[in-house]
C-alpha cells in the first residue's frame, strides 16, 4: 500500500486547495502595454477602412491598473477591477464615413472597466479561476469632424490559470476575458510571467485584444491590437 501514498497525498492536497484559497491577499498593481493595431472598420454602407494602409496608425502605449481582493470563504467570490485605456491616432485623406467623404485627423480610443467576480477551482502550486466580468466599454472612432461612439457594458467570461515554479519566486500564467454574441465578438487574452519577492512583484507578458462589431452604434468593426506588457504589483 506504501506505494499509492505520494499520489494519494496530492490528490487530497489539490483537493483541499479547490475549497479554500491559503489566506486573505490584496493586489494593486500596473504597468503599460504596448500595441499594434491591425483592421478594418468602417460606418455602415461606407468605405471599409483599414487602419494601417489608409489611417497610418503605429504602434502605441498605454497603461492598466487594478486590484484585486481575495479570501479564504467558500462560495463567495474573489473580486478584481482592472481599467486600461488604448488609443491610436493617424490621418485620413479622402474616405467615406459616417455618411460623408473626409479628411483629416483620425484617431480610435477605448476605455475599458472592469468589474470581476471569480471564484478559485484550484489553490495549489496550480491555480485555476473560473468568473464573470462586467466590462464598461467608451469608444469614439473618428475622422475628421465625424465621431461614432459606443459605451455599452458587456457580459464577459473570465478564466485564468497560473502554475508556481516552488521555492523560487517564479510562476507563469495567463488569463482570458471573452464574449461571442450575434454582433458582438470581444476577447482579451494575456499571458505572462510573474516574479515576486516579499510584497513586491513584477510581470511581463504578452496581450491581444480582439473586437468584432456587427452594426453596432451604426459600426462595422474586424480589429486585433497586440503587443508586450510590461507592470509591477504589490501583493499584500
Amino acid at each position: 500500500m506504501k506505494k499509492f501514498k505520494l499520489p494519494l497525498l496530492f490528490v487530497l492536497s489539490i483537493t483541499a486547495g479547490s475549497v479554500n484559497a491559503d489566506a486573505l491577499g490584496l493586489y494593486v498593481g500596473g504597468g503599460s502595454w504596448s500595441h499594434d493595431p491591425t483592421g478594418t472598420f468602417g460606418t455602415i454602407g461606407d468605405d471599409i477602412i483599414d487602419v494601417g494602409s489608409d489611417l497610418n496608425y503605429k504602434k502605441e502605449s498605454d497603461t492598466y491598473f487594478y486590484a484585486a481582493f481575495e479570501h479564504f470563504v467558500p462560495l463567495i467570490p474573489n473580486i478584481r477591477v482592472e481599467a486600461a485605456t488604448l488609443g491610436h491616432s493617424g490621418t485620413a485623406t479622402n474616405l467615406n464615413y459616417n455618411g460623408i467623404s473626409v479628411s483629416g485627423d483620425s484617431s480610435v480610443n477605448l476605455d475599458t472597466t472592469d468589474a470581476i467576480i471569480y471564484w478559485r477551482l484550484l489553490d495549489n502550486w496550480v491555480n485555476f479561476d473560473f468568473g464573470l466580468n462586467l466590462r464598461k466599454l467608451d469608444g469614439d472612432f473618428a475622422i475628421d469632424t465625424e465621431m461614432v461612439s459606443v459605451s455599452e457594458t458587456i457580459p464577459m467570461i473570465y478564466l485564468a490559470a497560473q502554475f508556481d515554479l516552488p521555492f523560487t519566486g517564479f510562476s507563469i500564467g495567463g488569463d482570458i476575458n471573452t464574449l461571442s454574441v450575434s454582433d458582438v465578438t470581444y476577447q482579451d487574452i494575456r499571458i505572462r510571467a510573474i516574479y515576486e519577492i516579499g510584497v513586491l512583484g513584477f510581470e511581463a507578458g504578452y496581450k491581444s485584444t480582439t473586437i468584432e462589431l456587427d452594426d453596432v452604434s451604426n459600426l462595422n468593426a474586424d480589429l486585433e491590437f497586440k503587443g508586450l506588457m510590461l507592470g509591477a504589483f504589490l501583493h499584500f
